[in-house]
């Protein structure tokens, strides 16, 4: 009796849970519905209503605007042949002094170096003898043109005296000219002042900047011993590529700076174009006066960079307050959503009266709303979070 109840009761337990297991299945856990996030964009930037109104954001589109076109163009500062002077002198000699210094100014006249040759003296007897020769022969020549009014002495014997005169007056004049060009005075020479040293002066106004001899050298004829540079009218001499010279016109403004000297840039003037190419390179020369050049550290030889300010075009600009540097590239940031603004990287050209030229890289719409003011408040924010982000 015992084992049947027990086999009867086993057989319920085994049919009870059999049919628990028919029952509807227990729900399984619900699966997260969390959104998938994309990777946020490094020249997207989130700023929020609050943080756009403490950094006052304003927005503007891009326009054109009344620009300088400029042309840039490379060059060297120049003097003109007229404003550098090479002296050597017209006689060989010995240096017996020199009175300047490189780097020193001196007059127009100056005296830069005396020399010393025997041969002035000899040149000094040569025009004294050739001034008494003409006296001679004026005497003669008055004699004869009385004897030949008289009908006494013969025609041939007048036009002979007449003859040697012109001779020697034009030997005198000669020989006179060439002691002038020595520094010897005529004048003196007839007073007597006999000398066998000449002075080497200055033909300019200027710096001496080489000197190419020393006490007691020769100085050969033709061999330069000094020479000197005015810098007063210091010009540029810029390279134009050939496409760029058809935009060229005397009187535009240049602005040049220099690779190894600081500061603001200088002015200079279209004076003069070029009219042929520069051998094969398709250059031309164009050449430009400085403005108010009061800058004695300017020498001539020294490089330049310019841009030449070629007219007024309109031009897509923005204020040069939109423009950003972000890691060597220029951008400016488009709002994109109430809270989202992207990077866009722009090429900038002509900056002037506060308006900068700008080309985006990638084509945006002519209403995109663009930062105008505040962009590099939102730039620090991007660079904030950069740092947060490592």
């Amino acid at each position: 009796m015992t084992a049947y109840y027990i086999k009867t009761i086993a057989l319920c337990g085994l049919l009870s849970l059999a049919a628990c297991s028919k029952q509807a299945p227990a729900e399984e856990p619900e699966a997260a519905t969390t959104e998938t996030s994309n990777t946020a964009s490094p020249f997207v930037v989130s700023f929020s209503e609050a943080q756009q109104k403490v950094g006052g954001i304003e927005l503007g589109t891009i326009e054109n605007k009344p620009l300088s076109a400029r042309v840039t163009a490379n060059g060297q500062l120049q003097l003109p042949p007229q404003n550098k002077a090479s002296i050597n002198p017209l006689m060989g000699g010995v240096v017996r002094s020199i009175p300047v210094k490189e780097g020193e100014y001196v007059q127009k006249g100056t005296v830069l170096a005396t020399i010393q040759n025997p041969e002035l003296i000899k040149l000094q007897e040569e025009y004294l003898t050739t001034r008494n020769q003409l006296r001679f022969a004026e005497q003669d020549y008055e004699r004869q043109r009385t004897l030949s009014e008289e009908q006494v002495g013969s025609r041939k014997r007048f036009e002979q005296a007449e003859s040697d005169v012109q001779v020697q007056r034009a030997r005198l004049k000669a020989l006179a000219t060439h002691l002038s060009a020595m520094g010897i005075s005529p004048k003196n020479v007839e007073a007597g002042q006999i000398t066998s040293t000449m002075a080497i002066t200055a033909p300019i106004n200027g710096f001496v900047r080489v000197i190419d001899v020393n006490m007691g050298s020769y100085a050969q004829p033709g061999q330069q011993m000094f020479e000197l540079v005015n810098n007063h009218h210091l010009h540029l001499e810029l390279s134009v590529f050939e496409r760029d010279f058809s935009k060229m016109k005397e009187g535009q403004k240049v602005l040049f700076t220099m690779p190894n000297v600081a500061g603001e840039p200088l002015e200079a003037e279209i004076f003069a174009l070029g009219r042929a190419f520069e051998g094969d390179s398709r250059m031309v020369t164009v050449h430009a006066e400085l403005e108010n050049n009061k800058n004695a550290n300017l020498l001539p030889g020294m490089y330049v960079n310019a841009q030449i300010l070629a007219g007024k075009q309109e031009l897509p600009a923005l204020p040069e307050e939109s423009v950003v540097r972000y890691k060597g590239k220029h951008y400016v940031f488009v709002k994109e959503g109430p809270t989202t603004f992207r990077m866009q990287e722009v090429e900038t050209g002509i900056a002037e009266n506060g308006f900068m030229e700008v080309k985006p890289l990638k084509e945006m719409p002519a209403t995109a709303q663009v930062v105008t003011k505040g962009a590099y408040y939102v730039l620090a924010e991007k660079m904030k979070s950069e740092v947060a982000e490592e």
